[in-house]
């Protein structure tokens, strides 16, 4: 569970980093057609972030 986590978090500072970029450029990054604003990707980083959060904790909750 925690190699999840860790995808999760990966994917989220990933995520962040290309919502930096597209915030600084203005544009929509074309990761998928039609591009993804900085919204989208923050929405996205966010989502990954509360999964790792999620998994981190239940794994915890196993331990005691």
């Amino acid at each position: 569970m925690r190699a999840i986590a860790n995808l999760a978090i990966v994917a989220a500072m990933i995520s962040l980093g290309l919502s930096v970029i597209s915030r600084i450029t203005l544009k929509p990054l074309a990761v998928v057609r039609g591009g993804l604003e900085a919204g989208a990707l923050l929405a996205f980083a966010n989502t990954c972030l509360l999964i790792a959060i999620i998994i981190i904790l239940l794994d915890t909750q196993k331990g005691k």
